[in-house]
Order: structure tokens, then C-alpha cells, then sequence
């Protein structure tokens, strides 16, 4: 069968018994490189061509538009040359990654500031409900033990001046040593971060820490750069799924998606500044850093699960066997410990908050800086100087 067009601007049909056709009656495919081409009837029937060209040419001729023709055999010069579609791709590969990088977290930071009080409490309702559902227990610590922490945060936000802020105790298997804060304000202690402390003031300290999680929005930000990421993802790719198994999957997001350097380094910002203004000793703030690194090692685990003997005990205990080996041995024990830790599956409070040690030794400079001997971050063992105000 052919298509021809006839001095009438219609389209014949020659091979078939058939008259002449108009022409916006037709629908005709675009060009793909040298794909074939389908022209689709009224009737649903279709014509098939590697013919191209014609096709074009036709296209042309009906509409008159001599920039169209043009702008079709560029298009498929540009679809015809590996230069040309490797360019392409280098662009949309540059574009994606520059908007996820950075286009993703400017959003998100705009959007969260957007986001209302009443709005925040519903999601951090929700999500509360969801980690008791899925992941946390009733806390096991004393009505007493408990009632003293408020009070510490109680004073804590009088001093501030903060009224969104609440506390919550609870106890996890899975999550072991962690703290959490929520988009509404709701801050979360695990039993087994409350047992590593020696001191309230390692407990105020991250207080502080996740105070500042909360006042610069960082939990929302997060949230609503995996729910755009799932977007992206989305549009690119036509699952729509992507999106809802992010929803669906909001308590695990708010304990593994581990907060941006940035996002930890504010947040750092905001628990030394409020540290050195009520003369509360950086160096609390580290050492309990050091012994929620202390309790994810394989060491410490076992102690545990062999004797069920104090906490502070297995920290001795690991730190005197760090103690005791050369630098060699050191390097290997952590490796193996690491290993084990992974296949047990354990989530360590640095799952979502990433410990490096340029914000350890920030703390520790900040406890020394009142004193010419460096700060000690073994338990009972904090310097007593009160730290100068950092400029």
C-alpha cells in the first residue's frame, strides 16, 4: 500500500480500495532516529513506513512550514550523531546531579520554613506513633530518673526560651544508644543513652545538640528532601511507587537517613554556644561522644551479652583493651569489630548522626581553651575549668 497526496491537499490511498482521506484526520508519529514511522487512520487502521524522509516531506508540504522541516532534520541529525546524544546525556547527568546536590536541599530548606506548628505536630504525632509501633518499647528507667531529666530540660528551655520542646523516654533493642529529635519538637532518649552518661550534663549536652536539630528545621528538611528525591525519582523513571514507599517508610527515614555535615555542624553550633553561656563543660559533649562510639564495638556488645554487667563497666572494659595494643593490633581489632557490628544489624546512634573527629576535637578545644593541660574524656575524669566564651 502507498500514500500519495493529491492535488486537493487529501490523502489517497493507493493498493486499497478506499477514498481520499484529509489530512488532520491522520495521526502520524514523530521521528525517532530511523524507527519506523506509523500513520494511524480514523478508522484505527495503520500504515507502516521506514520512509522517513517521505513522510517528512509530506508533513511539510500539508503544512506549508518549511521551519518545521527543519526543525525535524535537525532533530534527526542531533538523534543520528554519538556526539551529539553523549552531549546530551553529559547534560541531563550534570543537571540531575546538580539538582539533587543542590537544587533538592535549597527547596527543602525554603518549604520547611513554610511548614506551620500545627502541621509540624501532626507529622511528628505521626511519626512517634510509627516508632512505637515498629521499633521502641516503654522505657524501663525510674518514674524518679525520669522526672529528674524533665527538670533538667525544664530549666534548660526557661533558660532558652523555648516552648516547643518536649521529652520522651523509651527503650529500643534496635536502635540501642540514641537520641532523636522529631519536626514537632519532641526529642527522643533511648534507656541505653541515659545509662552511658555519668553525668547529667552529658545528657544536656545533647539535649542542646538536638535542640538544635529542632530549631533549624533539620528532621522537615530531610523528610522533604527524600520525599522530593522520591519525586525526582518518580518522573524520571514513571514509578510512582518511589514515592509512596518513602511515606510508608517514614520511621525507618527519621532513624537511618543520617543528617547532612552542614545540618550536624549547626547543630553542633547551637549546643557549644548555649554550652559556654551557661558554663556547661564542652568537654561532656565528647566524652559521651566517645562512649556511644565505645558501645557499637563488638567488645562492648558481647560484654554485655556474656555478663550483663554495668555499661560503665564494658567501657572500662574496652578501653582497656584498646589500651593494651599496639597501633597494628588497634587498626585490626576495629576492623574486625566493625564487621561484626554490620552483620548483626545493629543501628548506632552514628547511623544519624555522623561522628568525625573534626567535631570531637571542636568540643575538646573549647573545654581546653580555659586551661593549658588538655581536657581528659575518660568518665569522672572532666577538667573542672570553666571554659572562656569562643569568639
Amino acid at each position: 500500500m502507498s500514500i500519495m497526496l493529491n492535488d486537493d491537499g487529501r490523502i489517497a490511498l493507493e493498493g486499497i480500495n478506499k477514498g481520499p482521506i484529509a489530512f488532520s484526520a491522520l495521526t502520524i508519529s514523530p521521528r525517532l532516529g530511523n524507527t519506523r514511522r506509523y500513520v494511524e487512520f480514523p478508522n484505527g487502521a495503520h500504515f507502516e513506513t521506514v520512509d522517513n524522509d517521505s513522510i517528512d516531506r509530506l508533513i511539510a508540504l500539508k503544512s506549508g512550514d518549511r521551519t518545521h522541516n527543519l526543525v525535524l532534520n535537525l532533530v534527526y541529525k542531533m538523534e543520528s550523531s554519538k556526539s551529539w546524544v553523549m552531549t546530551t546525556l553529559l547534560i541531563v547527568v550534570l543537571f540531575g546531579w546538580g539538582f539533587i546536590q543542590y537544587g533538592i536541599p535549597f527547596f527543602s530548606n525554603e518549604i520547611a520554613l513554610m511548614v506551620s506548628d500545627k502541621q509540624a505536630r501532626m507529622l511528628g504525632d505521626g511519626a512517634l506513633d510509627s516508632l512505637d509501633d515498629h521499633i521502641m518499647q516503654a522505657s524501663e528507667l525510674s518514674e524518679s530518673r525520669q522526672q529528674e531529666l524533665q527538670n533538667e530540660l525544664s530549666v534548660l528551655l526557661s533558660t532558652l526560651k523555648l516552648n516547643n520542646i518536649r521529652i520522651v523516654f523509651r527503650k529500643s533493642d534496635i536502635i540501642g544508644a540514641n537520641a532523636l529529635a522529631l519536626p514537632d519538637g519532641t526529642l527522643i532518649f533511648t534507656d541505653g543513652l541515659i545509662e552511658l552518661a555519668d553525668d547529667n550534663n552529658e545528657i544536656i549536652s545533647v539535649m542542646l545538640h538536638e535542640i538544635g536539630h529542632v530549631q533549624y528545621r533539620h528532621s522537615l528538611r530531610r523528610i522533604i528532601q527524600d520525599l522530593s528525591l522520591a519525586v525526582f525519582v518518580a518522573v524520571i523513571s514513571g514509578d510512582i511507587s518511589a514515592g509512596s514507599s518513602i511515606i510508608t517508610g517514614l520511621p525507618a527515614l527519621l532513624v537511618e537517613s543520617g543528617y547532612s555535615r552542614d545540618m550536624e555542624t549547626e547543630a553542633d553550633t547551637f549546643a557549644l554556644d548555649h554550652m559556654l553561656q551557661h558554663d556547661i563543660n564542652p568537654a561532656y559533649f565528647s566524652t559521651l561522644m566517645q562512649k556511644l562510639q565505645m558501645s557499637g564495638s563488638a567488645i562492648f556488645l558481647r560484654c554485655i551479652e556474656e555478663s550483663k554487667v554495668n555499661k560503665q563497666d564494658c567501657l572500662k572494659k574496652v578501653t582497656a583493651n584498646t589500651d593494651e595494643k599496639p597501633n597494628e593490633a588497634k587498626r585490626k581489632t576495629k576492623v574486625e569489630e566493625e564487621k561484626k557490628a554490620k552483620k548483626k544489624g545493629i543501628l548506632r546512634y552514628f547511623a544519624s548522626h555522623p561522628l568525625t573527629e573534626e567535631r570531637v576535637a571542636r568540643f575538646r578545644q573549647a573545654a581546653s581553651s580555659g586551661s593549658d593541660s588538655p581536657p581528659l574524656v575518660l568518665p569522672n575524669a572532666l577538667p573542672k575549668v570553666r571554659p572562656k566564651v569562643l569568639p
